[in-house]
């Protein structure tokens, strides 16, 4: 049977499988007879790109069950492993809801909108905290990425999510933005907005809940220094007709 690599960002772990990745994030959302049910957020990876993978142990556990069943999943790390994933072996991304719908995005060129003074900026590895930042998705990787800054980290993967109207004015409506406390969300904005030494202020220190899909505005970034990637999220349009299911299966997880 085929040998599949993937990197979980939810929780973060290195993961062997037999299953390819449509049928793994089914089987993350919603597992098998452990009746689990929730998100998944995860890389495939090159095997050929990745020198470290310890080839003789996925080849010993990596085998099919007595009845014929692919191996599901066989842990190979789940300490510090983004860190040590080369940037050149991440292939697509795979987002799932937590009815096991999954979505593919593959990796795309960023040209960065005109007119935000403000982002919101979900991490989810090696930190899960919340942040709004005056800065663009790859310069805030390369801000937190920095070595030589005392805080920092080797490397960064998060989704942008939308602010709309309050990335220019902190007391504009927020409709339909699904954000706990929006007043606090609001003081955070005014206060960043207001110190011109300031460029970010953590929104949420430590986020537990799932991510909501309909709040995520250009996409997904992951990157170090001055190497990134970007993983475009699909446009309303194309989620309304293309990906009419995942969709569909998202706005109810979100409600």
């Amino acid at each position: 049977m085929s040998q599949f690599v993937y990197l979980s960002a939810t929780p973060e772990s290195l993961v062997a499988s037999q299953l390819p990745p449509g049928e793994f994030g089914n089987y993350l959302a919603v597992g098998t007879r452990k009746r689990t049910r929730g998100q998944a957020i995860f890389f495939e990876i090159d095997m050929e790109k990745m020198e470290s993978l310890q080839r003789d142990y996925i080849d010993e556990k990596l085998v099919p069950y007595k009845d014929g069943e692919p191996k599901r999943s066989v842990f190979l790390s789940i300490y510090r492993v983004m860190e040590h994933v080369p940037m050149e072996a991440l292939k697509s991304l795979y987002i799932i809801t937590d009815d096991g719908k999954v979505l593919e995005l593959k990796a795309g060129k960023y040209k960065p909108p005109a007119g935000d003074i403000i982002h919101l900026y979900q991490q989810f590895n090696p930190i899960s905290t919340r942040v709004a930042s005056k800065l663009s998705p790859p310069e805030f990787i390369r801000f937190l990425t920095d070595t030589s800054k005392p805080v920092s980290t080797p490397k960064l993967f998060i989704v942008e999510l939308k602010l709309n109207k309050l990335s220019r004015d902190s007391y504009a409506p927020i409709h339909d933005l699904p954000y706990p406390n929006p007043d606090h969300l609001r003081d955070c904005l005014s206060r960043l907005k207001s110190s011109k030494e300031r460029l970010t202020k953590t929104v949420i220190r430590q986020y537990k809940d799932e991510l909501s899909y309909r709040t995520i505005k250009d996409g997904f970034f992951i990157g170090e220094k001055e190497n990134f990637l970007y993983y475009p999220f699909p446009s309303i349009e194309d989620l309304e007709d293309k990906y009419y299911y995942w969709w569909r299966s998202a706005l109810v997880q979100c409600f």
